[in-house]
């Protein structure tokens, strides 16, 4: 007999063995290639849900304070666009938190390739928006219904400075479901990678800054650039010093003084501006005016004045100017000031504090100028010091008419001075420990050296660390919607057993197939 046909007649014979062995590793394999096939199939889901909520985003421009919206014209095919966060209120009461409010117009939908929803009025109407499915059938709305929506108020001073506002907090808008979009229409739309429901509102863009009051900015710009790298070179060139929410008021003779709009300048902005004019020739002097509820000296007293803290305070030390010095009865250096102020504390809340130093000086009015103060809304654009509104307590009944008489000759001159470091030490903060910068120019200076200061300023200036940030978001989403899990190891975990369990049998079926053959093994 041949071999192939011993080999052939012995499979047959023994069938049903051979076939209970490879059922056994079948049913392994099978269960091994199908947690595999699963885990991937979640995988690509989670993919798809993402690039689904893009849209046709690629990489983000956004920043937490507002900038220009025509900064979008320098990245051709990108779109402008507010993103805030609010809450949503129906007219019988209910509500709910956590909604992604996007300012929106159709440079929005047509960046996505899709055409603007249909509205029952132009989408440029002041009352109409759309929503979110699961918006909807959270709240129970539809079409046609009308709803409050309540958003943040932004505020480019920071709330826990003296000068921020805290008690205008919120907007709120009556407005009418034009839409109710569903995921193949934006409906889902995020810059955020979410499993869950997405909760959003499109408003009008122009609505939403007009009740804002920040018409003709933005905080965020969509791309479809791929190089976060190259579109951060682009943004650096393309953004000017308004971007950067900084600006730079000219005082005359060319001189000028670079300030914030959230009135504190951080130590990278001192440091640039530093850098930039020392090449260029001009000197940088910087200053930190505050506001100080009292200066006293003995019984007598002055209410709200402000004092500019700057390098080369005379004396050394609290220099008076002479208007103060005589209302607090003072011919000579020597007597000891108390000087007390608002200070807010990091456990939230304003609270007095004082500090006690001798006078070392004192000095003409004209020692100081207005120009040393920035702009501190509700104070310096008061036409009286009676009518001043500031976002702190103060007691107008403590105003004098010789108080009222300073403020209309002299405006914002401070009335004393500090060592920059001593009122750095007093009233610094995180966000800054200056109020403005004055750049004076050499004496051969022109007008256009003038221009040319400037935009050098704004060159040497990085963007990032002013706050305003490129990121790759379809990357960044695409990497967290993998985590840190291999579906396909998940599953396999899960199916250990069912596994084991079919290498068993097929090892006990082919353990029973030698046994039977024993004695032809012997043979």
């Amino acid at each position: 007999m041949q071999t192939k046909t011993l080999v052939r007649r012995s499979l047959f014979y023994y069938r049903g063995i051979h076939l209970a062995v490879i059922a056994g590793v079948a049913t392994a394999v099978g269960v091994l290639a199908g947690s595999l096939a699963v885990g991937d199939s979640v995988r690509g889901s989670l993919r798809d849900l993402v690039l689904g909520r893009l849209g046709a985003t690629h990489s983000v421009i956004t920043s937490q304070e507002l900038f220009r919206e025509k900064l979008a014209d320098s990245f051709p095919g990108s779109a402008p666009m507010m993103v805030l966060e609010g809450v949503v209120t129906t007219d019988d009461g209910r509500r709910t938190n956590n909604v992604a409010v996007y300012g929106v117009d159709n440079r929005f939908w047509q960046f996505h390739g899709d055409k603007a929803p249909t509205l029952p009025t132009k989408w440029s109407s002041p009352v109409a928006m759309a929503v979110s499915a699961a918006l909807a059938r959270e709240l129970g709305m539809k079409a046609g219904d009308t709803a409050l929506v309540r958003v943040e108020q932004f505020s480019d001073i920071p709330r826990e400075f003296l000068q921020g506002r805290r008690e205008d907090s919120g907007r709120t808008m009556r407005l009418k479901i034009g839409a109710v979009l569903g995921a193949s229409e934006l409906g889902e739309f995020s810059l955020r990678p979410k499993q869950g429901d997405v909760l959003a509102v499109f408003v009008p863009l122009a609505r939403l800054q007009r009740d804002l009051k920040v018409e003709g900015r933005v905080n965020t710009i969509l791309t479809k650039e791929d190089s976060a790298q190259g579109l951060t070179l682009h943004l650096r060139l393309a953004a000017t010093l308004d971007d950067l929410g900084l600006r730079l008021r000219e005082l005359g003779k060319g001189v000028l003084s670079l300030e914030r709009r959230s009135t504190l300048l951080d130590d990278a902005i001192a440091s640039g501006t530093h850098q930039v004019a020392e090449r260029n020739g001009w000197k940088a002097q910087p200053y930190f005016t505050y506001l100080v509820n009292t200066i006293r000296v003995g019984d007598r007293e002055i209410p709200y004045s402000l004092i500019t803290a700057e390098e080369d305070s005379p004396g050394g030390g609290l220099a008076l100017n002479e208007w103060a010095a005589q209302d607090l009865g003072l011919t000579k250096p020597g007597a000891t000031a108390t000087l007390e102020y608002f200070v807010w504390k990091p456990s939230g809340g304003l609270a007095t504090d004082h500090v006690e130093m001798p006078v070392a000086a004192i000095v003409p009015i004209t020692a100081g100028d207005r120009d040393m103060a920035p702009e501190f809304p509700g104070i310096s654009d008061s036409a009286h010091l009676a009518d001043w509104n500031p976002p702190f307590p103060i007691d107008l009944k403590r105003v004098r008419p010789k108080d009222e008489q300073y403020w209309g000759r002299y405006r914002t001159t401070p009335k004393a001075f500090l060592p920059l470091k001593k009122g750095q030490e007093l009233w610094g903060s995180r966000f800054g420990n200056l109020t403005s910068i004055r750049l004076t120019p050499p004496s051969s200076a022109q007008e256009a050296d003038v221009r040319v200061l400037g935009t050098r300023l704004q060159n040497a200036l990085d963007p990032a660390r002013l706050g305003l940030m490129v990121y790759n978001v379809r990357a960044q989403s695409l990497a967290a919607s993998q985590g840190s899990t291999d579906f396909g190891e998940y599953f396999t975990y899960f199916s250990f057993f069912l596994v084991v369990s079919a290498l068993l049998l097929a090892g006990l079926f082919f353990k029973l197939g030698i046994e039977q053959r024993s004695k032809e093994i012997g043979i």
